[in-house]
């Protein structure tokens, strides 16, 4: 199985990862409606800087917390998948896991999809700090 893998050492903070993310994604650059987010940790200015996006090597705890059965894991995709039309919002899903984002403003669930295979973060990375790495 495939995954965006991060290397913090690298990451300037640009952001393009999410521009590009939620472009790809809803057609809107929006960095808080995408699937990735940087962020620094500990501090907000002098920490170094953290990515959260959907590594695909986890237990699946979004779609077992999910009692709308709006989460599923496409194993031939490696992917969870939000059925928009069985999401209620109720959130259970971010408190499962720190990967899932939530856009508030149009409603909606936000789990990386990988790009259908073709991650458009690591395609648009300047720094190289997103790479397309296979599990072991």
């Amino acid at each position: 199985m495939n995954y965006v893998k991060f290397a913090k050492d690298k990451c300037s903070g640009c952001d393009l990862c999410a521009e590009v993310c939620s472009l790809n994604k809803w057609n809107e650059v929006k960095p808080a409606a995408a699937a990735i987010h940087i962020g620094r940790e500990p501090a907000e200015y002098f920490g170094a800087f953290t990515c959260s996006v959907c590594d695909m090597t986890h237990d699946q705890a979004c779609v077992d917390s999910c009692a709308q059965d709006a989460l599923s894991y496409d194993a031939d995709a490696g992917v969870v998948r939000v059925d928009t039309q069985l999401c209620t919002m109720c959130e259970t899903c971010l408190d499962a896991c720190p990967n899932v984002r939530v856009d508030r403003e149009a409603e909606r669930i936000v789990i990386c999809d990988l790009c259908g295979g073709d991650p458009m973060c690591v395609k648009w990375c300047p720094e190289g700090a997103l790479s397309w790495e296979a599990s072991a």
